[in-house]
Formats: structure tokens, C-alpha cells, sequence
């Protein structure tokens, strides 16, 4: 009875001590979306819980507490190695009781070019224990293709930069995207998420010979959307987003035209747009 006794008093002092480091620290991971776009940043969030009683520095030089992300791909044990040394964020400092959140792309430190399925979890080592957050897997997808086309540069002979118009049905709608990638060297440059897209009506991509890239396609049964970016040898850059009513079929000219409003506007009003496109 004795020797039971005492064995029970260890598995207690066991489960008191795990069930206190449990409550040290609360760790959790959430994705932006759980399918992207190749070349799309992946966007989580790392929120963290302080229930000690002590204020944490994380990842401040000489610190006891730092903040890891491990990811692998494809179901491997081994963990892909980030490209970067530098912390996934900031310094910071938790109170306790505080709260802290934080948003970082995860591409930024991690190889996420290939298609395949993902898992990552966030871990929080304070003074030599791990405490961490539950597995989030995602998944990194090419995209259905909807077209595309080449651009060249002047005096970079060798250097070609593909553009990809792609979509993705993503909460119930279909979202379009253009890809950048460069040939040689197999650069990608971070994904445009150009928005809504209705396939009734295929985009149009159009890449002038000074390096500005347009891509308009419909939104909405009346708009269309444009955006338009500078592409440079080195730099890729939107400069302008904006929204193009189409008057065909918008409901609202409908209306005015019904009850003959907006008539001296529309003495005036230029050609639209898309007669030139």
C-alpha cells in the first residue's frame, strides 16, 4: 500500500508540473487561407498568451525566449531550413497576462515556390522549454491558367519574365492572379492577387515595350478592373488599381436611361474605354 501510495504521489507531481507549463505560455497559429496561389505570400498569424508571472522578452539579444516556425513539406520528417537568419519578428516584450499578435508572410523565410501540401507550427523556447502551437497545413497550387505572355529587355538579352494569368475559386468566389516569373535564374516574384473574377468574360494582359504590364477583366456583371504595374529588370511595382464601369450593362446607366437621367452627362461623355481595347 505504501509503495502504491507513493507512486501515485509521483504521477500527481508529474501531472501538476506538465498541466502548470501548459498554462505558461498559450501559443497559436492561423492561416490566412489554407490553399495559395504559387508565389502568393503566406500570410499567418502568431498570437501568444503570457499566464506567468514574469515579463518575457522574445528574441531581444541575450534574451531567454525566442520564436521559431517549422515547416515541412510533403508529410517529411525533416524540416525545410530557412533561407534567412534573421527572427521570423521583431524584438518584443509580453507582460504578464498580455496578449501579443503577430503577421508575417512565411515565404519570406521559407522555400514555398513548389506545389505540394505544407505543415508549419509556430514554437515559442523560453529558458530551454518548448511550448507550441498545433500543426496548420496548407497548400500551394499553380492555379488554372487563363493565358499569359512575355516580356523582353532591352540590353538584358537573356532575360525573359513570364507573366501567368491564373484563377482560384477561393470563399465562394473565383479570384484572379498574375504570376511573375523570370527565365533564366527562376526568380518568382510575389503573386498579384488582382481580385473577383467573372470567367464569362476572359482578362486581357497587355505588356508595352516600356515595361508597363496592364491586366483588366471583369468583376462584376457592370466593372471591369485594371491594374497596371511597372515591370523593371529588377523591380516589379502596381502603380494603379482602379475600377471601369461598363455602360453596355451597367444596371445604374440602365436606370438613368429609363428615366432620362444623366442625358447632358452623356452628351459629353468620350468614347468608352473598351471600344479601343
Amino acid at each position: 500500500m505504501k509503495r502504491g501510495s507513493g507512486w501515485a504521489c509521483v504521477v500527481s507531481a508529474v501531472l501538476l508540473a506538465v498541466a502548470a507549463r501548459g498554462q505558461q505560455f498559450d501559443v497559436k497559429l492561423t492561416l490566412a487561407y489554407s490553399v495559395f496561389v504559387i508565389g502568393e505570400p503566406v500570410v499567418v498569424q502568431v498570437d501568444l498568451l503570457n499566464a506567468t508571472r514574469d515579463q518575457v522578452d522574445v528574441g531581444a539579444p541575450g534574451s531567454t525566449s525566442v520564436l521559431l516556425v517549422e515547416i515541412t513539406k510533403g508529410g517529411a520528417i525533416n524540416e525545410l531550413p530557412p533561407y534567412r537568419e534573421d527572427p521570423v519578428v521583431a524584438p518584443f516584450t509580453l507582460k504578464p497576462g498580455e496578449t501579443a499578435q503577430r503577421r508575417l508572410a512565411l515565404d519570406k523565410w521559407f522555400s514555398l515556390e513548389q506545389e505540394g501540401k505544407y505543415m508549419a507550427r509556430v514554437v515559442l523556447v523560453h529558458r530551454g522549454m518548448r511550448y507550441e502551437s498545433v500543426k496548420k497545413s496548407f497548400d500551394v497550387v499553380p492555379g488554372m491558367s487563363l493565358g499569359g505572355g512575355v516580356q523582353m529587355f532591352v540590353n538584358h538579352d537573356q532575360l525573359k519574365r513570364q507573366f501567368k494569368l491564373v484563377f482560384w475559386h477561393r470563399n465562394q468566389e473565383d479570384r484572379l492572379f498574375l504570376r511573375i516569373e523570370d527565365d533564366p535564374g527562376e526568380r518568382i516574384w510575389d503573386s498579384i492577387d488582382l481580385g473577383t473574377l467573372m470567367r464569362a468574360t476572359p482578362p486581357k494582359l497587355d505588356i508595352s515595350p516600356e515595361g508597363e504590364v496592364t491586366v483588366i477583366h471583369r468583376a462584376t456583371q457592370d466593372a471591369f478592373l485594371r491594374t497596371m504595374l511597372w515591370s523593371l529588370p529588377d523591380a516589379v511595382e502596381v502603380i494603379e488599381r482602379n475600377s471601369l464601369v461598363d455602360p453596355e450593362i451597367s444596371a445604374s446607366q440602365r436606370v438613368n436611361a429609363l428615366y432620362g437621367e444623366g442625358a447632358d452627362e452623356r452628351k459629353d461623355e468620350k468614347k468608352p474605354w473598351w471600344k479601343f481595347w
